[in-house]
């Protein structure tokens, strides 16, 4: 399907798969969907007003604004900044891998054989037999080692010249693919393999060469030069060597379609938030929806700019009979409009100043003359204005003055009863002329994002209330309401955002509510990007902007279906291809610790592993990273996933309460599984996994608990391997406060004694020698304070062995100043000490017998010793499947025990 993703200097068309028909959602066929056109533009517009100020402003300029709508998108800013980042490198990186040869049908291309490799600052350059090199490389940080001859993107066999495609405003590359299939070693610090354009002046292309052997073929956009010079430079400071024993390059023609030959550049953020669509799949556990249905949705990052949706069900409501789909496109404004004026609790004849004629203001008229109150509009757009007036309003102004003296006459001199704020700039103006407009007593209410410096004197001597209004209504940002799906009772939470959206239809509805003299224009879904392009620069932007979408009939939601608009799967255009034998795993699931921890350590057995696809329900976080990786498929139902056969091993990293279905499907359809802990929340869970596994055949099963395997943990067992008599383990964990309403404490992440403990008690399992034979554990008692049993608790364990394992486990203490993790064992007139997996100290000697400048927790063995296991069809994995459910057998037992379900 096609969404629209917004980047630092422009919004594109991305090629995305449809998404999951997700628990408690709605999937939806967009018909309509507005722009917002404050906020969608605001980046746009930046970046034209520092057209002249030079690259590091323009680079400021990026940063601050992305930021900002990145951060409002995922409530994050930690990972609002890892997106940016990812997406700012996008404007130089238009590379990725591929080794699938055209097809005869498909593009021309000719290898080029004559690069005429040159050295630069490379400190010793050789040719080898055959087209190879070799060089020993200087110790500059970023300086050119090596660099071909100039080549030309007409150089096909029959000379005919290939046609490069032009990049208008927002228009996507069809220009000429270089396919570079390199085979060799770098030696010390990375290299940088790039692109040049035809002056040499900027980069078109860079992709990172990490020590180590290589062996792959990669693939650049000459995004429309007629020539190019590749480089291989130092990425960092370095020193080193390179050699390469294969370095052939071929040039393929333009795609036909006119897509670009690389689509790993496309990554942005969503855009949208109010769309209107038909129901084509209804999720599991939602009710009062059926397949068919006309409904509204909002929400960003839900009701995006795309042709398909998945939209929480508070989210969406029925369109009632006699309303256009164009109409309720604009329902998540209208709900907007809606809770400003409910926020001001208005009677029937007050009077009411809207400051700010916008798309919002100017329903806010309407709803709040639908209500009976006099109405006085302010807006510097004389345009805006007028259409208040038309519109129903009492009176209007351009003029601040004017609209004070105006509402004390409406008032009978006392001023307007409330005045709602619409209007979006940072001025301190706006609510200070507020305050002289509202009477005594009177209630100014805040709807836009304006500056809240407020003087006193009128505040103060008027005693007025100020109000926020937050969005669409009681329910916005609460993950109970919108996620889980949990309605506020009727009785007590009269209008909800949900009734907020039905009540704004109801008016549009009964006529109250005139939309269409609001929307200025309705633009095809295809002509997105040079709409936001048209937008960005026009001196006045349009009211309402509509994207018109061409909804189809007959649809295939299968998700084994491939390359269609509503599939679950796109093959992305530029990938990377496994050269060789691999393991090729799906990555399920695309959270942080995935993608910056998981994915990073199987990439160090590169000889083994091969990231051949992403799954994730967003297909716009999963695609970013898919495309930045140059991943073969993002896949977005993980039906799909397990339906492909070429698909070895799944890495699952999802929400806790998912792994175990997710882990024993995988095995039901004969692919090895690494879930990350835990392995399941539950008992039914575990026994879902343990009798899929059963039933399994050569696959290998390994879950997340990587802390038994870790250098420190290796280090004491090498020292204890002689050991006669049993352990004493005492682990102290300082976990730091995690609120309640995280999703780490409900019942996605079951709480830090199922999601994280289960580490501490396979640690105490990879140093015994029998199996668990006693439990007992002891929490908190926490009262009416905001703590909870099972993040503070002592957990006490006995082995057959006769060893005993003991975690005191707290989330009492500091975040800061105090290590989180210290492990004392115990055995034979000797102790050894690991500090947070830093150091481990052996005692009495004082003996220092493993240290790390950074924390080393195991990950990296864990995923060396998988790739081990499967690469030699073992029969398990590094940790014994029995020891995998035995561990989680014990942590379930021990939350049963702090839950009071269960005795000792």
């Amino acid at each position: 399907m096609k969404q629209v993703l917004m980047t630092n200097d422009r919004a594109i068309i991305a090629r995305v798969p449809r998404p999951a028909v997700a628990p408690g959602s709605l999937l939806v066929q967009t018909h309509f969907s507005l722009i917002s056109t404050g906020t969608e533009l605001a980046s746009l517009k930046a970046v034209l007003s520092k057209e002249d100020a030079g690259a590091i402003g323009k680079v400021s300029e990026f940063t601050s604004r992305a930021s900002y709508y990145l951060g409002k998108a995922v409530n994050n800013p930690a990972k609002a900044a890892q997106r940016l980042s990812q997406i700012a490198a996008a404007r130089v990186k238009r590379l990725t891998d591929t080794a699938r040869a055209p097809r005869a049908d498909g593009p021309k291309a000719v290898e080029l054989s004559d690069l005429g490799w040159t050295g630069s600052s490379a400190t010793s350059f050789a040719r080898r037999p055959g087209g190879g090199f070799e060089f020993q490389r200087d110790a500059s940080a970023a300086g050119y080692q090596a660099m071909s001859r100039r080549v030309f993107v007409r150089e096909l066999d029959d000379g005919r010249p290939v046609a490069a495609g032009e990049r208008g405003a927002g228009a996507e590359a069809t220009s000429p693919a270089l396919v570079i299939s390199i085979k060799g070693a770098v030696r010390g610090s990375p290299l940088t393999l790039g692109l040049l354009n035809h002056d040499q002046s900027a980069w078109i292309g860079q992709v990172t060469l990490d020590a180590g052997d290589i062996d792959e073929a990669l693939q650049f956009d000459t995004q429309g030069s007629q020539s190019v010079t590749i480089v291989l430079a130092n990425a960092g400071p370095g020193g080193g060597s390179a050699s390469f024993a294969e370095f052939a390059v071929r040039l393929r023609e333009p795609n036909s379609d006119g897509l670009p030959a690389s689509e790993t550049d496309q990554l942005g953020w969503n855009v949208g938030y109010s769309a209107a669509g038909e129901v084509v799949a209804v999720g599991e556990g939602v009710t009062g929806f059926k397949v068919g249905d006309l409904v509204a949705c909002g929400g960003a990052g839900q009701a995006n700019h795309a042709e398909f949706i998945s939209v929480k069900r508070n989210l969406c409501v029925k369109v009632p009979a006699g309303v256009p789909a164009h109409a309720a496109a604009t329902t998540t404004v209208g709900a907007i409009a809606m809770q400003g004026v409910r926020r001001a609790d208005l009677r029937l004849g007050e009077v009411v100043c809207v400051v700010g004629l916008g798309l919002i203001g100017l329903l806010t008229v309407q709803i709040l003359k639908a209500s009976g109150c006099a109405v006085v509009g302010l807006d510097l757009d004389a345009e805006r204005v007028k259409r208040a007036r038309e519109l129903g309003a009492d009176a209007a102004t351009a003029n601040a003055d004017e609209a004070v003296r105006l509402c004390l006459h409406l008032g009978s001199g006392a001023g307007a009863d409330a005045t709602i704020i619409t209007a979006a700039a940072k001025t301190d103006v706006l609510i200070n002329n507020a305050m002289k407009a509202t009477r005594r007593r009177g209630k100014v209410v805040i709807v836009g994002d304006i500056g809240m410096n407020i003087e006193r004197p009128d505040f103060y001597r008027k005693e007025i209330d100020v109000l926020m209004s937050t969005s669409y209504g009681p329910g916005r940002y609460d993950f109970t309401y919108e996620v889980e799906g949990r309605d506020y009772p009727y009785a007590y939470v009269r209008w909800s955002q949900n009734r907020n959206m039905q009540a704004y239809l109801d008016l549009i509805a009964a006529g109250k509510v005139s939309v269409d003299s609001l929307i200025d224009e309705f633009v095809p879904i295809e002509e997105a990007a040079r709409a936001y392009d048209t937008l960005a620069r026009s001196k006045k932007a349009p009211l309402g902007v509509v994207f018109v979408y061409h909804p189809r009939s007959n649809l295939d939601l299968d998700p084994k279906s491939i390359d269609k608009p509503e599939s679950a799967r796109v093959n992305i255009r530029g990938a990377r291809l496994a050269r060789g034998e691999k393991v090729r795993y799906c990555l399920v699931g695309a959270g942080g610790f995935g993608v910056s921890m998981l994915v990073p350590q199987l990439d160090k057995r590169r000889d083994v592993f091969h990231l051949a696809a992403v799954c994730s329900r967003d297909p716009v976080r999963g695609g970013n990273f898919a495309r930045q990786r140059g991943v073969e498929a993002l896949i977005s139902d993980y039906d799909a996933v397990l339906a492909d056969p070429a698909i070895d091993m799944v890495v699952i990293a999802t929400r806790h309460h998912e792994h175990a279905e997710q882990a024993a499907r995988a095995l039901e359809a004969g692919k090895h599984v690494f879930v990350e802990k835990p392995l399941a929340v539950d008992w039914a869970g575990l026994d879902r996994v343990r009798e899929a596994y059963e039933k399994s055949s050569g696959l290998v099963l390994m879950a997340g608990f990587n802390r038994g395997l870790s250098p420190a943990a290796e280090a004491i067992r090498q020292r204890l391997r002689n050991r006669q008599a049993p352990l004493m383990i005492n682990y102290r964990l300082n976990g730091g406060y995690i609120p309640s309403d995280s999703w780490i404490q409900n019942a996605e992440g079951a709480g830090r004694n199922i999601g994280e403990a289960c580490h501490m008690y396979d640690f105490f399992a990879s140093f015994a020698t029998g199996a668990p034979a006693w439990i007992v554990a002891e929490g908190i008692s926490p009262g009416a304070a905001a703590y909870l049993a099972n993040d503070n608790f002592a957990a006490t364990i006995r082995y057959t062995d006769g060893s005993v394992g003991n975690l005191f486990y707290t989330a009492l203490g500091p975040k800061t100043g105090l290590p989180k993790e210290r492990i004392e064992v115990f055995c034979e007139g000797r102790a050894f000490l690991i500090d947070d997996f830093v150091k481990c100290v052996e005692y009495p000697s004082g003996e220092t017998i493993w240290e790390a400048p950074a924390a080393d927790k195991g990950h990296g063995s864990e995923m060396s010793l998988l790739a081990d296991a499967v690469a030699r069809d073992a029969a398990e994995g590094p940790i014994p499947v029995k020891r995998l459910f035995e561990t989680t057998a014990v942590s379930l037992h021990i939350e049963d025990l702090l839950q009071g379900r269960a005795v000792a």
